[in-house]
């Protein structure tokens, strides 16, 4: 979680307070009634390529000031001189974990998502049973935040349940939370980190192609029309909706 927390300090750090970015963290998956199904977790950035198009813009025409690049925190990771650089490193830092996964029996098809044009990344596979999928939920979160989860999805007959555990919304707030902890020279700072991410949203959506959802527990599901799909939104910082105190679990009842 180190290198993914510094990428995204040093993007802030180079951001105006007065720009927001939008970041968004899709987590989809496919269920079939044998248990095997695919998974894929994306990162979507796309929302910030006119911000950092403009910031980069601005940046060429700006003359560097003196001393400034002797100032560089050591900790900060190598940025080419543009946001963009950092965030594409932060992304491909998150959809490097494809390698770790070739290893985890019952995955295939691994693949790495990394479109750099439109600030895209993260990974998917396909998953024999839900073991397997457990099994690689393991090494994700070990390598890339640091965490332990031990099972995250259950899957039998007709009942389904996603388990609190392995949030991604609250291992970023626990990151930025470190960031501005550790940040000697205050370039973070809470005002700061609420501001630049209003509007995240961390998405989750099941499909169940061979059943149809009857009912979740979750106060937040949303049901396709076809009753094949059901979805979660959480705003990890969104004062209204932390109210209700929302979660990523859910138990489902299949039909």
């Amino acid at each position: 979680m180190k290198n993914f927390r510094n990428y995204l300090l040093a993007i802030l750090a180079t951001t105006s307070l007065a720009l927001t970015g939008c970041l968004h963290i899709i987590e989809e998956a496919t269920f079939k009634n044998d248990g095997s199904g695919t998974y894929q977790m994306t990162l979507d950035m796309s929302e910030m390529k006119g911000m950092m198009d403009m910031f980069k813009s601005m940046g060429d025409e700006m003359p560097k000031e003196d001393g400034a690049e002797d100032d560089a925190s050591d900790e900060a990771p190598d940025m080419g001189g543009a946001p963009d650089n950092g965030i594409t490193q932060m992304g491909s830092e998150l959809s490097s974990v494809a390698q770790s996964l070739k290893g985890v029996q019952g995955l295939s098809n691994i693949r790495e998502v990394s479109d750099t044009a439109s600030f895209r990344f993260g990974y998917s596979f396909d998953f024999a049973n839900v073991a397997a999928l457990n099994n690689a939920m393991k090494v994700i979160h070990k390598e890339k935040y640091d965490s332990k989860v031990e099972e995250v999805f259950r899957f039998k007959g007709g009942n389904f349940e996603r388990l609190t555990s392995a949030d991604l919304g609250e291992e970023m707030k626990r990151a930025l939370a470190e960031s501005e902890e550790n940040d000697e020279g205050g370039a973070v700072d809470a005002d700061m980190l609420k501001t630049f991410f209003a509007d995240m949203t961390y998405k989750q959506v099941y499909h169940f192609p061979d059943s149809k959802v009857k009912k979740s527990t979750n106060t937040l599901s949303e049901i396709s029309s076809d009753g094949h799909t059901l979805s979660i939104t959480l705003k990890p910082f969104d004062d209204e909706q932390l109210k209700s105190k929302p979660s990523v679990g859910t138990a489902v009842k299949l039909k």
